[in-house]
C-alpha cells in the first residue's frame, strides 16, 4: 500500500510477484476501510490464499487508521523505509516518474522480498498512552516556544514586568496583557484601574510604592 492523507492506493501480489489486483483509491474511511477489506477476502477465497500481509511505508501519521484497521482485522502489517522505496523506484526505468500506484507495486515488491522491518502495532491500551505522550510532548514545545517568544517581546517594549511578575504564565501578566498591551496603554489607563484589574485575577497586590 502506498499510503496518503485522504485516500491510499493498493497493489495485490502473490509471493511470486504476480499482479492479482490494482486499487488506485482506498479512502481512509469506515467504507473505504470496509471495501478494502472485501477486496482483500474476495482475492483470498479466489486464490485459496491463507495468510496475508500488508506492506507499507510510514507516511507522517497517515498510515495509523489502516494500519491498526489491518491488525484489528487479522492482517499482518509490515513497514518498509522510505529509502529503500526510492532506491528500488530509480532502479525501475518503468517506476521512474512518482506515483501512488506504481509505489504501491514496488511497496509490494519490497516486502514480498522480505525486506521489510519489523513492526509492532501497539494494542489499544498502549496505542492511546502513545499518542498521548506524543501530543504531550508536542504540546509543551510549543508552549515553551510562545513562552520564549513572548519574553523576547517584553522585552523589547515592557522591561519593567519582569520586576513586577515572578513569571510569564502568571495571571496577573496574562489579564494586564490581554488589556493594555504596551506601556502607553498603561499610562492610558491609569493606576487605579490598572490595580483593579490586578487584583481581580488574585495573584498580584499592589503595594504604595508601585
Amino acid at each position: 500500500m502506498d499510503i496518503g492523507s485522504e485516500f491510499n492506493a493498493a497493489c495485490f501480489m502473490d509471493k511470486e510477484g504476480n499482479v492479482l489486483g490494482r486499487y488506485p483509491k482506498i479512502y481512509n474511511s469506515r467504507k473505504g476501510f470496509d471495501y478494502f477489506h472485501t477486496m482483500v477476502e474476495q482475492t483470498k477465497r479466489k486464490h485459496k490464499f491463507t495468510r496475508v500481509f500488508i506492506g507499507m511505508e510510514p507516511t507522517g501519521h497517515y498510515w495509523r487508521k489502516i494500519a491498526f484497521f489491518a491488525k484489528e482485522t487479522g492482517y499482518e502489517v509490515r513497514f518498509v523505509r522510505t529509502t529503500a522505496v526510492r532506491h528500488q523506484r530509480e532502479l525501475d526505468e518503468s517506476s521512474s516518474a512518482k506515483s501512488a500506484i506504481r509505489d504501491a507495486f514496488t511497496i509490494g515488491n519490497i516486502a514480498r522480498e522480505g525486506k521489510y522491518i519489523d513492526t509492532i502495532i501497539e494494542e489499544s491500551v498502549f496505542r492511546n498512552v502513545r499518542t498521548l505522550a506524543h501530543v504531550r510532548e508536542k504540546t509543551i514545545r510549543l508552549s515553551t516556544s510562545a513562552t520564549h517568544v513572548l519574553q523576547a517581546v517584553l522585552d523589547d517594549y515592557f522591561p519593567e514586568l519582569k520586576d513586577i511578575f515572578w513569571s510569564t504564565k502568571a495571571k496577573g501578566l496574562m489579564a494586564l496583557l490581554s488589556n493594555y498591551p504596551f506601556p502607553e496603554d498603561v499610562r492610558t489607563a491609569g493606576l487605579p484601574v490598572v490595580t483593579a484589574l490586578l487584583e481581580t485575577t488574585n495573584t498580584y497586590k499592589a503595594s504604595p510604592c508601585q
